[in-house]
């Protein structure tokens, strides 16, 4: 505020100056290194301007930070947030984003960033996640038409699909079915409870040995003479082993 001179001037000039989003250097990973796995866009337990969230996960083997992302939604293109602190996402591991992160009134879920402006529509709508202009996950649902249309429940991804094209297809979704907090279904920062299963591994011949272990190594082998793509989960839904066998 600039303060007139009493004896010239009886005006008051006053202004206020927004401080600018520094963000600093963005280091973009490659697309798919950060996919979404988990969406609840329709809470039963609160309202959906509290309760609603989704999660992420890191396909790789080191951690990623994704301050200065973009949070966009696929049907309000008014609807963009920009992650304006540090979010590591850990290797292998989830992280969780949501509209409110006070686990007292939202649902009982642990947030580890909240977002503004975005809604997640219960028809047809979609989030996109950008990094410097790059696309690096989205994911489209359609009103029930080929994904899950829960209410009280998540969408979760298959552990088995665990990647940025998978995750485009509606049948490789399913609703949760472990409840959380206060009493709607998801695993909101953990391992999806859907494990999507279609493969006959006796046609196969197809065997993993010792299951479970605690040896630090399993044996797969199969009479199949393709090559196996081989991704191993632990209990706590971090990945240990993703590999190429060859028989």
């Amino acid at each position: 505020t600039i303060t007139g001179d009493a004896g010239d001037s009886s005006c008051n000039l006053s202004t206020t100056i927004a401080s600018p989003l520094c963000i600093g250097t963005i280091t973009c990973p490659s697309v798919g290194d950060i996919i979404i796995t988990e969406i609840i866009q329709n809470p039963s337990a609160v309202l959906d301007s509290n309760g609603e969230w989704f999660e992420v996960y890191n396909t790789t083997g080191s951690p990623i930070d994704m301050q200065g992302w973009i949070i966009k939604d696929d049907v309000s293109a008014s609807e963009v947030h920009t992650i304006t602190a540090s979010v590591i996402v850990p290797a292998n591991g989830y992280t969780v984003f949501g509209i409110n992160s006070d686990s007292g009134v939202n649902g009982g879920v642990s947030v580890d960033y909240e977002y503004s402006t975005i809604s997640l529509g219960n028809s047809t709508d979609g989030i996109i996640l950008e990094c410097s202009t790059t696309t690096i996950d989205a994911v489209i649902w359609d009103n029930g038409a080929t994904f899950p249309d829960p209410t009280g429940a998540s969408m979760e991804l298959s552990t088995a699909k665990l990647n940025s094209t998978d995750n485009d297809n509606g049948a490789n979704w399913a609703e949760a079915v472990s409840a959380f907090g206060d009493g709607d279904l998801g695993t909101p920062g953990s391992a999806n409870d859907f494990a999507l299963a279609t493969d006959d591994f006796s046609l196969n011949n197809f065997k993993i040995y010792p299951n479970p272990t605690s040896l630090g190594y399993v044996n797969i082998s199969s009479k199949n003479g393709e090559t196996i793509n081989a991704t191993v989960f632990d209990i706590l839904g971090k990945q240990v082993i993703n590999t190429t066998v060859s028989n």
